[in-house]
């Protein structure tokens, strides 16, 4: 398939143009985030207004209550709003200005957008009030440089590192409080809500939409056929959660013979986790990373790695291995491939979630221009951006350390680093002092030493 020309190469009016209406939207941006972050100061100020209404009462939260549905209702009736949606609006406008000034600042700004605050709120609201401050620092400088979604990402992170309490004893309390919860949204509808451990839910929902494209890539309409399946992919993965649960095998089963069973049954869920040798062994708690989810507490990822029979891909990653890998050949190895999709851990698109293990693996240079296939030259690149560096003016080069730099047609750059695997290593707490560790490449084989390995390159003790 060739480019379009108009595409890949464009004119020097065009790109006057694109310019043009990039600044446009910038400038649209930068008006709204600062008329978000105006929206939120008067806000707080009706609440403060309200809880001063209050002072010298003896009943100081029933009044103060009653203060506050006063002034957001007359809020409501000027600005045709709910008076409920108001008062509710108060409180989180109240939170962001006293908790989050930071990340209000950038918003204030034009630095930042709406969205980012949501997700600084929505992460920050987990911790204690005590440590929202050094949070709100932190979450602001991270969200100055990554999109809404690669933030939340990072701020997990550091929410499960500044969080008094370790994951594991935060999960083993939240999981009994696992349920099914159905609720009706009207037509002859309905909505079934799971509330479970995170890896069992991301297993659930890989493992049904592989079922359901399966189901899809088998149709095949025949010609006069008014019948043929026309159901989307959310269509039919409602239909195969439903038939399973109610018959615990899918009969929805396009791809099968006869009476030998189809390819369904044989699908199982693939999550990928990322574990520091010292969790696995049990010698260490520090949260684990569900590559493009988020943290995971230590005994869930040891539950995985030791029922690793197929069902669920486990990938080990030391804190120091890292070693470039190259090939005579356009494919890369099953090694290269399994470290690039655990060094990504999704498309390296600036801002793109979507997991390493529905990308594919791009060369940055072209193969066929000569590029080489290894490990420096390649990254993870999910289909849409894939097709959109091959045919238009986008161009990507990547730098030293798998930093990938993508160039637009209007000749901006956009940098976009390797994301870091959410589990954090801590010698002084994970190894003594006297032990060493021996690893094979690409850091899928580890073995503890009581002295250094007779070999000049061994690393250093911990």
């Amino acid at each position: 398939m060739r480019s379009n020309p108009r595409l890949t190469l464009l004119r020097d009016e065009d790109r006057s143009e694109l310019t043009g209406i990039l600044g446009e939207v910038e400038a649209a941006q930068m008006a709204l985030a600062q008329a978000e972050a105006a929206y939120s100061r008067a806000l707080s100020a009706a609440g403060v207004f309200a809880a001063r209404l209050a002072e010298g009462s003896s009943a100081v939260v029933r009044d103060r209550d009653m203060a506050l549905r006063g002034v957001a209702a007359e809020i409501a009736a000027a600005v045709r709003l709910s008076d409920r949606s108001v008062q509710r609006q108060i409180d989180s406008a109240f939170a962001l200005v006293t908790e989050y000034p930071a990340t209000l600042h950038c918003l204030e700004k034009g630095l930042i957008t709406r969205a980012h605050v949501a997700v600084v709120e929505d992460v920050g609201r987990r911790l204690p009030v005590e440590v929202r401050g050094e949070f709100d620092q932190l979450a602001a400088e991270i969200c100055l440089d990554e999109t809404p979604g690669r933030a939340r990402a990072d701020l997990e992170v550091i929410a499960e590192r500044m969080h008094p309490r370790s994951l594991t004893e935060r999960h083993t309390e939240a999981f009994g409080q696992r349920r099914i919860v159905r609720y009706s949204i009207g037509e002859g509808m309905s909505e079934l809500r799971a509330v479970h451990s995170t890896v069992l839910i991301e297993g659930i929902f890989q493992r049904l939409t592989d079922e359901a494209t399966e189901v899809i890539t088998a149709r095949e309409p025949q010609p006069g056929d008014d019948s043929a399946d026309t159901r989307s992919i959310d269509e039919v993965r409602a239909d195969v959660f439903a038939d399973m649960l109610l018959t615990a095998t899918p009969t929805l089963d396009s791809t099968g013979h006869g009476d030998r069973p189809g390819g369904l049954g044989a699908i199982r869920a693939k999550v990928q986790v990322v574990i520091p040798v010292m969790a696995l062994m049990g010698h260490s708690d520090v949260p684990c990373d569900l590559a493009g989810v988020g943290p995971i507490d230590a005994g869930t990822a040891r539950l995985l790695a030791g029922n690793s029979d197929g069902v669920w891909e486990r990938l080990l990653v030391h804190p120091i291995t890292g070693l470039i890998m190259a090939v005579d050949q356009y494919r890369p190895t099953g090694a290269m491939v399994r470290f690039l999709k655990g060094r990504d851990k999704h498309c390296r698109w600036p801002g793109c979630r979507m997991p390493a293990r529905k990308c594919e693996l791009d060369h940055n240079h072209d193969a066929a221009l000569g590029g080489r296939t290894e490990i420096c030259n390649l990254c993870c690149l999910c289909q849409r951006h894939h097709s959109m560096k091959q045919f238009t003016a986008w161009k990507v080069t990547q730098l030293h350390g798998g930093i990938i730099e993508w160039t637009s047609p209007t000749g901006r750059v956009y940098t976009d680093n390797p994301p870091g695997h959410g589990v954090h290593f801590h010698p002084e707490e994970d190894l003594p002092d006297d032990v060493w560790v021996k690893w094979t490449t690409p850091g899928t084989e580890f073995r503890i030493l009581d002295e250094p390995a007779d070999d000049p390159h061994a690393p250093a003790p911990f």
